[in-house]
């Protein structure tokens, strides 16, 4: 079932939306002062004026901007408590308008009605992409006239996508014609609210696999992560693991999979890192410092060569406030190693222990990490690494 917040928020993303297309909108056409005061009535949620105002643009052929006024007239009417008025005003801006930039925010605005009415059959409809229409065979020879012949009408069955049931059309007015991959997670987000969750995955794993745009595959990713499903949470991790996936859809299954998995994500996650690229590799490598996976992050400390990758780990083991783990390292790590070491006991504010490496690399010689060390300090501003700098200052 879909929560009322979970309503809410969309239909503030859905104004957020429209109204980055309005400030578009504004640089191209001259706003009547119609659509001026009808604006300022939906700021103030007085659904009734703004509907009035817009009417009367929406009617007027001298409107300049007669496109803007039907969606936002589209708007009014479904928050006003008629959704059906609104979805028949967004036919008439389909129809009137096929070109225009508020055609989108329109469409969306119908599926976020469908969920809120609960069509998934408008849902299934605007979800599963249909196959294209035919092209008609030429022939060569002479143009033979005769009566026009009508366009076959769409079929009122469309074939079923993987695991997607078999449609029967809704009604014309509910249709959203060739929804593009942000329209069609958008209903499959809504169906993933539904009894047909189950059946929506395969269309969003098919959307993270094969789009060629990172946007709507990271899109279908974050929504398969959120699902207590098991074959989604599967999915997405067959994401993270596939290497024919684009490298920045698999960086978003792995933050996503750290983010909402349970308890077995470290083990996920590190047979994800054995054959990962570097930047997939380095987002495990933060995702388990932000989830204060101790022993995964150590793993990789042990068994990295790649110097960029153990830093990082480094770095996520302070951060995650394992300073002891660090300390226990530093003497055997490299020049570049014991740097990030010192930079990850800053993050865990580990005074005592940068305080001990200030000493030890002032006795060996060593300036730079001794630097490095008091840089940190410096930083923290604790009482005990003030009082500290103030004798290595007396001292000098």
């Amino acid at each position: 079932m879909v929560t009322r917040t979970g309503l809410k928020t969309r239909a503030v993303m859905v104004v957020v939306v429209a109204l980055a297309w309005a400030s578009v909108a504004a640089a191209m056409a001259p706003e009547s002062k119609r659509l001026i005061r009808a604006r300022d009535y939906i700021a103030d949620e007085q659904w009734t004026l703004a509907i009035e105002q817009l009417r009367a643009a929406v009617d007027d052929p001298k409107e300049p901007r007669r496109d803007e006024a039907l969606y936002w007239l589209a708007h009014s009417q479904h928050h006003s408590g008629d959704p059906g008025a609104a979805v028949q005003t967004i036919g008439r801006l389909e129809r009137d308008f096929p070109k225009s930039m508020w055609v989108k925010p329109a469409q969306s605005l119908r599926i976020a009605i469908a969920v809120r009415l609960q069509r998934n059959d408008v849902l299934w409809w605007a979800a599963v992409p249909k196959p294209a229409a035919p092209v008609p065979p030429t022939s060569p020879g002479p143009i033979k006239r005769g009566p026009a012949k009508a366009l076959p009408p769409r079929p009122a069955e469309a074939p079923p996508a993987p695991g997607a049931p078999a449609m029967i059309a809704p009604p014309a007015a509910w249709q959203v014609i060739s929804p593009d991959d942000d329209l069609r997670i958008q209903a499959l987000t809504g169906l993933m609210r539904s009894e047909d969750a189950e059946k929506a995955v395969p269309l969003l794993a098919q959307i993270a696999f094969e789009s060629d745009k990172p946007g709507p595959a990271t899109r279908a990713v974050f929504m398969l992560a959120q699902s207590p499903l098991p074959r989604a949470r599967e999915t997405v991790l067959r994401v993270a693991k596939t290497e024919t996936a684009s490298e920045p859809v698999r960086v978003a299954a792995v933050t996503y999979l750290a983010r909402f998995g349970g308890p077995d994500v470290s083990s996920q996650l590190l047979n994800v890192y054995v054959l990962a690229s570097e930047p997939v590799k380095s987002q495990i490598v933060k995702s388990l410092g932000e989830r204060s996976e101790k022993a995964a992050l150590l793993d990789i400390v042990n068994r990295e060569k790649n110097m960029r990758l153990r830093s990082s780990a480094f770095i996520a083991l302070g951060s995650a406030g394992f300073p002891e783990l660090l300390v226990g390292k530093y003497k055997s790590e490299t020049f570049e190693g014991k740097r990030s070491i010192i930079g990850g006991l800053f993050l865990a504010r580990a005074e005592a222990d940068l305080i001990r490496i200030a000493d030890a690399e002032q006795t060996a010689g060593n300036e730079v990490l001794q630097k490095d060390a008091l840089d940190r300090l410096r930083l923290l501003g604790t009482p005990k690494a003030r009082e500290y700098l103030q004798k290595v200052s007396e001292k000098r």
